[in-house]
C-alpha cells in the first residue's frame, strides 16, 4: 500500500525535528526555504542571530529581548521542544538534543553537546527574607560559562555560577553545582570529578596549586609503603600491630587509620592481606555487646569496667573498625546490641541530658558515635532503630540563629559548638544523606570561629580543629553559595602551608607546626587536605580520595 504524501511529509517534519543533524544533507530546497523563513521571523520576535547551515526545530520555544537573545554561531542544532529563553549564546557545531532547556545567561564556546532534557538555569530566585513570598524577590544571575568540545549527558541539571571546562564530559544525570576542570569526566549528585581526560599537569598551569597538589599526592603515593611500615610493631600473639606514634600503645584507632590510608590510594594496609584485615579487625569486636575496646586486647591486659548504663557506652572504636572494614568490602560480625537496645523514649531523654551548653562537643561525639554505630545495623542486619526519632529531635533544636546546637561559652567561645557540629554533622547529616537545618547560619558563626586567634594562629592550628570547621564548611556549601568565597579564601591561604609540613616517610604531626608525625596525624590531614582542595574545585588533583571515617559519600540516603 503507497505511503500518502501529507503521512510522508509529517514523518520528514518530525524527523528533522528530532534528528536535526540530518537536515542539512536530506532537506529539499523547499524545507529549506521554509527553515529560512523560521529563522527570520525568530530574528525579528525573538531576537535570534543564528549562524550559517543551522536548524532551529519549529517546535522549540526560543524567546528573547534586544540585546539578550539566542545567539548561534555556524553549523549549529536546536532539536524539538527545546526551551531556550534570555541571553544563551553558543559558538560554532553546537546542539541541543530534545527537551533541553537554557535560561537566563548562558555563554559557551564551540563543538559543545547538550543531551536530552538537560536542564541550565542562570539565574536564581532570591530568598533572604523569610517574611516576603519568594517569587517577590529579586532575581540574582551570576550566569554559566560553558568551554569548547564538551559532552553534556541527558537529564543533566546545572546551577547558576557553574563554569564547564573546556573538552569536559558530564555524565547522564549529574547535577553540576560547581566548576568543572578542564578535560575532568565528572557524574552524581552533586557531580564529582570521576576521573581525568588527561594528567592534570598536561592542563594546568605551570607553578599553580593542581599542580602543586598533584605533586604532593604523588609523593604520598610513592612513600606509602614504608610510610605506614614505619608504624608496625611486633605483636605479642605473632604477627604484626600498629601504633599511632613511636613507643606507643597497641591501641585500635592505629589499626583502622592504617587501613584508611592505603584504602585512600586503593591500597590494603602492608602486614596483613585483605582476607586477614577482616578477620583481625572482626575479632576486635566483643560478642556480648557488640562494641569494640580501645586497647588490643593482649596488650597489657587493658580490661576497663563495664559503663554504667550499657546502652549509652562510648562506642567510638566499633564506629572505626565499622568503617575500616567497610574500606576492606567487609562490615562487622554481629550488631552492636547496645545500640540496639535504645528505644525512641531512652533516645529523646539521653538526647535532652546530653551537656549541651558547656561541653557541646561531647554532646556531639556521643551523637556521631551512636547514629555510626545505627549504620551496621540498618545496613547489614535489617533493624530498625529510632533514626527519625533521632533526625526530629535535632531538627527541631537546631539554633536558628546559629545554625548549630552548642552553645558559645567564656572558657572555649565558639570551639565546642563548632567542633561539636562536625561530629554531630558527620555522623548524621552527612552519613544519611539529610538536609542540615541552617546552613547559612552555620556557615556564619563557622567563619566568626575561624578569627579566633585562640585557635587558629602562630601555628597553633591542629587537626581536630581544622578538620573541625573545613568539613562543616565544605557540607555547608554542598547547599547553599552563601559566603563561598570567604570559605575559599580561608582555605587557600591555609592549604599551602599545611602542604609543606609533610615529612618524608612519617607523614603529618598533629599539630600543623609540629615535628611528631604520627598516623592518626597523617589520616586527619590527608582527609582535611582532600576536603580543602575540593572547596577550591581542585581535589581531583591529588590522585586519592578520602575512605572510612572521612569519606565523603553519604552511607545511606
Amino acid at each position: 500500500m503507497p505511503v500518502s504524501p501529507s503521512w510522508s511529509q509529517a514523518q520528514r517534519r518530525q524527523r528533522f525535528e528530532f534528528n536535526p543533524w540530518f537536515f542539512p544533507t536530506e532537506a529539499t530546497e523547499a524545507e529549506r526555504a521554509e527553515q529560512r523563513a523560521h529563522q527570520e521571523g525568530l530574528s525579528q520576535v525573538a531576537w535570534a542571530e543564528v549562524g550559517a547551515s543551522c536548524y532551529l526545530a519549529p517546535s522549540a520555544s526560543i524567546t528573547g529581548w534586544p540585546g539578550r537573545g539566542l545567539r548561534l554561531g555556524d553549523h549549529c542544532f536546536v532539536a524539538a521542544n527545546s526551551y531556550v529563553t534570555d541571553q544563551v549564546h553558543l559558538g560554532n557545531h553546537c546542539t541541543l538534543n530534545p527537551f533541553v532547556t537554557l535560561r537566563g545567561k548562558i555563554e559557551g564556546g564551540d563543538g559543545i553537546r547538550i543531551g536530552a532534557y538537560t536542564c541550565m538555569v542562570g539565574f536564581n530566585h532570591g530568598f533572604a527574607d523569610p517574611d516576603v513570598p519568594i517569587f517577590r524577590q529579586p532575581h540574582t544571575s551570576k550566569g554559566i560559562v560553558l568551554g569548547d568540545d564538551i559532552w553534556i549527558g541527558a537529564q543533566v541539571t546545572v546551577v547558576d555560577g557553574v563554569r564547564i571546562g573546556s573538552h569536559s564530559i558530564v555524565a547522564a544525570g549529574a547535577v553540576v553545582t560547581k566548576d568543572v576542570p578542564d578535560y575532568a569526566i565528572v557524574g552524581g549528585n552533586p557531580a564529582r570529578v570521576i576521573r581525568m581526560r588527561k594528567p592534570v599537569a598536561a592542563v594546568a598551569k605551570a607553578g599553580s596549586l593542581e599542580i602543586k597538589l598533584e605533586k604532593f599526592g604523588r609523593k604520598v603515593s610513592e612513600e606509602l609503603e614504608p610510610l605506614l611500615k614505619g608504624y608496625q610493631v611486633k605483636a605479642k600473639a605473632g604477627g604484626i600491630a600498629y601504633i599511632n606514634e613511636r613507643g606507643g600503645r597497641k591501641r585500635v584507632r592505629p589499626w583502622c587509620d592504617a587501613v584508611e590510608v592505603a584504602a585512600m590510594f586503593g591500597r590494603t594496609a602492608p602486614g596483613y592481606t585483605a582476607a586477614e584485615w577482616i578477620t583481625r579487625l572482626r575479632e576486635f569486636q566483643d560478642a556480648k555487646t557488640g562494641l569494640v575496646p580501645e586497647h588490643i586486647p593482649e596488650d597489657s591486659g587493658f580490661n576497663p569496667p563495664p559503663p554504667a548504663d550499657p546502652a549509652f557506652a562510648h562506642r567510638y572504636n566499633t564506629m572505626i573498625v565499622n568503617y575500616a572494614l567497610e574500606c576492606l568490602g567487609s562490615n562487622l560480625a554481629r550488631p552492636v546490641k547496645n545500640a540496639a537496645d535504645v528505644t525512641a523514649a531512652k533516645l529523646r531523654k539521653h538526647l535532652a541530658s546530653l551537656s549541651w551548653e558547656r561541653t557541646a562537643w561531647h554532646a556531639g561525639d556521643w551523637i556521631d558515635c551512636y547514629a555510626s554505630s545505627l549504620l551496621p545495623n540498618i545496613k547489614y542486619f535489617e533493624m530498625k532503630p529510632p533514626l527519625e526519632t533521632l533526625f526530629i529531635w535535632l531538627d527541631s533544636h537546631c539554633d536558628p540563629k546559629t545554625g548549630l546546637w552548642g552553645k558559645w561559652t567564656e572558657e572555649s567561645r565558639w570551639l565546642h559548638p563548632v567542633n561539636g557540629f562536625y561530629r554531630l554533622t558527620r555522623g548524621t547529616y552527612a552519613q544519611y544523606g539529610r538536609p542540615l537545618p541552617y546552613p547559612e547560619q552555620a556557615i556564619d558563626t563557622i567563619l566568626m570561629h575561624t578569627g579566633d586567634k585562640a585557635f587558629f594562629a602562630g601555628g597553633r592550628e591542629n587537626a581536630c580543629n581544622v578538620l573541625d570547621v573545613v568539613h562543616p564548611l565544605w557540607l555547608c556549601l554542598r547547599q547553599t553559595d552563601h559566603r563561598r568565597e570567604e570559605a575559599q579564601a580561608w582555605v587557600k591561604k591555609r592549604l599551602p602551608t599545611v602542604l609543606r609540613q609533610w615529612k618524608t616517610e612519617r607523614g603529618f604531626d598533629f599539630v600543623v607546626a609540629g615535628s611528631k608525625p604520627s598516623l592518626q596525624g597523617t589520616e586527619m590531614w590527608l582527609s582535611i587536605i582532600y576536603l580543602m582542595s575540593d572547596l577550591l574545585g581542585c581535589a581531583e588533583a591529588l590522585g586519592y580520595r578520602p575512605r572510612g571515617v572521612h569519606r565523603l559519600e553519604p552511607a545511606m540516603g
